[in-house]
């Protein structure tokens, strides 16, 4: 009998023998039959241990699927017969998953990478991400994309080593020329090569560094150190990065994933620009949109400072044609520039609700029939409440002349804006009093006045966006047991190793961004923006037995996210030792102790020593003005394999029909809980299809299960706000999130939404009522009871000098919830 070392994998290569893996995959049967036994799991490994050892000599090496087949045979001898038909059928489903993924990735064979990923995972990698060949095909390994982008993120942390630069001196001079084709994958730091467009990013950012005369050495000095392994050492921090990704555990925006060691270099997801009222403004931004979409980026505007529709124009004695035209100009310009391959581009655009165009803009969108390639937001005034509450007429002012032309009625312009939220979910809405009480720069380059497409980033012109989130379902902490119960519980030190790695990560892609517009560049390296977020939340709660919303809920997201934006601010503290504060910071008012999210300002909800870091600040500096940020996610949590951002589950089964049948994907946590109770069939998985995706109603499973796995149509729009608050309470900028109404919601309950988000500090809102737009996810409620329905019946204001247009009729708010605004 000898001792099993090594064992021979699909691929032919050799790996050490890890008997765990044995014992993890019997366990994972034990679960799949509502048995969980790890004491089992461990004894009946320990017999396949042996029976390998009694039938292979010391020259042969066992296969992969031998030991497969031993640990069939184990299981049908000690008469674990429904473990072993789990494990069997288990077996059968990840070898249709390897041919699956194989096909996926046009790969003979797939590697330990392409195995931590699902089918569904891949196919947004290779849809959107993987390199390609010019016949369309995959040419390049998830492996190999996140090592480009590690490399890619890892090379300005060089720019600060200064033990390495004292090793060669020489005098500061001009820029030097540099074939970076010649040198493509000769180069290394320790063992990752440098392609040609990380060496393209290097000289670049050298060039920066050396016009502000912060190089000590020349070019040449500087990559002959690299060539001499200087820098090796940095291998470790490329790794972390790497890791970051392919463990799942954090993910940058989209651009930077598909930039980053390849042509355009630039890794921002989202810029603001400024539109003027004059031909040359428009076209000029026209222009400088269409370059950041062609580089994959979405673009924010405020149209409010164009003039109305009917204004005058002097220099031709016409009319004006209003900012919704110039809108619709922008529209058709991102319809035909496709970004690079990747998405087209996405718009926001803005008006504030003091403009004279205010009510056209509100209904631009109707049916959702124009404007395609907007999402369009009204900003509310921080002077509109006041008007709102004591029911006075609100001034609407011509942005040219700076005049009243006319007032309304706030309330009717409230309504109206309600409405067509309720209609077609759009416009959005952005509270202009809290989007700018916590920004840093009010008191010296004014109030903020746009976001970027998706709402969750407030930004100045020629700001831009660097993003990443934070899978926070990665940090669960599974116990196994002996019993139905499983041990689960949230690693607390682990997360917060991440988040101090995902900032310097962000802040890395603020320095090796190649920006689309030098104005970009300059306003972004000196304010230096980052946006730490988190994804995975729906999946985390469910994994922690937690009611998205229940105080419990509300209490965990709190605490969640104080403890993202403490620790992001302490890594920021530390960069800002290392290399330096952003440069706008005396223009900011961190100096006087302040920070920007409300959750700063209430000693008594605090979980964190604030104070702490606030003295922490006031001595070195913060390297970032922002620092958490809470995107959609769309794409990387895709990748992740989790829900998207801070949103709740949006069903727990998707029916996918193909030509050879029907196929369900099944969220597995709600998969292992129900299959633990010895419920878990294919008559349950075509139930909760039927019902939209949900378990609400269905009475043979448990009320406490039944009230952990909501979905996000189950949960009440109050308790999605207060979720909401909850984050946004401890968010330097904004939040992305829908809040979900069922498709027979009141237009009353709606306003009764919008105002409680005010109320709570919110700084916007978006809102989807279900099956209010064709084409757009939406949930089944084919057997719900749905409440009784007023027709939202219109009304002509038509005689109504204040207003001149349609509102509805029965949603109206009572006094006393007017006062609460």
């Amino acid at each position: 009998m000898i001792e099993i070392k090594k064992i021979e994998k699909r691929d032919g290569k050799i790996s050490e023998f890890d008997p765990k893996k044995i014992v993890d995959a019997i366990y994972k049967a034990t679960e799949a039959v509502g048995m969980p036994n790890y004491q089992l799991a461990k004894t009946l490994t320990d017999r396949v241990v042996k029976s390998l050892e009694e039938n292979f000599n010391k020259k042969e090496i066992p296969k992969v699927e031998q030991i497969q087949d031993a640990v069939e045979q184990v299981l049908m001898e000690e008469r674990e017969s429904r473990t072993a038909k789990a494990y069997i059928l288990y077996r059968q489903k990840r070898t249709t998953i390897r041919t699956e993924k194989q096909q996926v990735l046009n790969k003979k064979n797939i590697d330990e990478v392409d195995k931590k990923f699902d089918i569904n995972s891949l196919r947004v990698l290779r849809s959107r991400y993987l390199k390609k060949d010019k016949e369309g095909k995959v040419k390049e390994s998830p492996r190999e994309l996140f090592t480009r982008v590690a490399v890619h993120v890892g090379l300005p942390s060089l720019f600060y080593d200064t033990k390495v630069f004292k090793k060669e001196k020489a005098p500061l001079h001009a820029q030097e020329s540099f074939d970076s084709q010649e040198h493509a994958n000769k180069v290394k730091i320790g063992k990752f090569k440098l392609n040609q467009f990380h060496l393209l990013a290097l000289k670049r950012l050298f060039d920066r560094f050396n016009e502000k005369k912060q190089m000590k050495v020349t070019w040449s000095n500087f990559f002959n150190l690299i060539k001499k392994g200087e820098f090796n050492h940095y291998e470790q921090e490329i790794e972390q990065y790497y890791s970051l990704m392919v463990e799942r555990r954090f993910f940058p925006n989209t651009p930077a994933l598909v930039n980053f060691g390849n042509y355009l270099g630039m890794g921002s997801a989202c810029f603001v620009l400024d539109v003027e009222d004059s031909i040359d403004s428009i076209m000029d931004t026209l222009k400088r949109a269409s370059v950041i979409f062609k580089a994959g980026g979405g673009v924010g505007y405020n149209f409010s400072h164009i003039r109305p529709e009917g204004d005058f124009v002097k220099t031709t004695g016409g009319v004006a044609s209003g900012p919704i035209s110039f809108m619709s100009l922008f529209n058709r310009m991102t319809e035909v520039i496709k970004q690079g391959g990747i998405r087209r581009g996405a718009n926001m655009g803005i008006l504030n609700c003091s403009h004279p165009d205010i009510d056209k803009f509100i209904t631009a969108k109707k049916g959702n029939l124009s404007l395609h390639n907007f999402n369009i937001s009204v900003w509310i005034d921080s002077d509109f409440w006041d008007y709102y509450r004591k029911n006075k007429p609100y001034p609407l002012v011509n942005p040219r002349t700076n005049e009243v032309v006319k007032n309304i009625n706030p309330r009717k312009l409230f309504d109206l804006l309600v409405y067509q939220g309720w209609e077609s979910a759009e416009p959005g809405i952005i509270f202009g009093d809290w989007s700018n009480k916590y920004n840093p720069f009010l008191d010296t380059l004014g109030p903020i006045e746009a976001t970027n497409p998706c709402g969750e980033v407030l930004l100045y012109p020629y700001e831009s966006c660097n993003l990443g989130s934070i899978n926070v379902w990665s940090f669960v902490k599974r116990e196994p047991t002996n019993g139905r119960k499983k041990q689960v519980e949230f690693d607390w030190k682990a997360f917060e190793k991440t988040i101090y790695l995902a900032t310097k990560f962000l802040d890395n892609v603020v320095e090796i961004n190649n920006y689309p517009l030098k104005k970009i560049e300059e306003l972004s390296l000196s304010t230096r923006k980052i946006g730490l977020g988190i994804m995975g939340l729906g999946n985390l709660l469910y994994d922690l037995e937690i009611p998205y919303d229940s105080n419990q809920g509300v209490e965990f997201m709190e605490r969640m996210m104080e403890f993202v934006n403490l620790h992001s601010k302490e890594s920021s503290i530390d960069l800002a030792r290392e290399r330096g504060a952003f440069p706008y910071y005396d223009k900011s008012f961190y100096s006087n102790g302040r920070l920007p999210f409300k959750g700063s300002e209430e000693e008594d909800s605090w979980h964190l020593d604030w104070n702490d870091l606030k003295r922490r600040i006031k001595k070195y500096g913060l390297r970032n003005a922002f620092t958490t940020v809470i995107a959609p996610t769309g794409s990387i949590s895709m990748i992740a394999g989790c829900s998207s951002g801070i949103e709740p589950v949006y069903s727990l089964v998707f029916e996918k029909k193909v030509a050879v049948g029907t196929f369900y994907y099944v969220d597995p946590v709600f998969e292992k809980v129900m299959s633990r109770e010895g419920i878990f069939d294919e008559d349950l998985i075509r139930e909760v299809s039927r019902r939209g995706g949900s378990v609400e109603d269905l009475r043979f499973i448990p009320r406490d299960l039944r009230k952990i796995f909501s979905v996000s149509m189950d949960i009440k729009a109050e308790d999605h706000i207060k979720a909401l608050a909850a984050f946004q309470k401890w968010t330097d900028s904004s939040i992305s999130k829908t809040i979900n109404f069922p498709e027979d919601v009141s237009i009353d309950e709606m306003k009764k939404a919008y105002l409680l988000a005010h109320k709570l500090g919110c700084k916007d809102l978006t809102v989807f009522r279900n099956k209010s737009i064709r084409g757009v996810l939406t949930a089944g409620a084919t057997e719900k009871k749905k409440k009784e329905q007023k027709p939202q019946k219109l009304i002509s204001h038509k005689d109504d000098k204040a207003m001149g247009h349609y509102v509805y009729q029965e949603a109206n708010v009572s006094e006393d919830e007017q006062e609460e605004i």
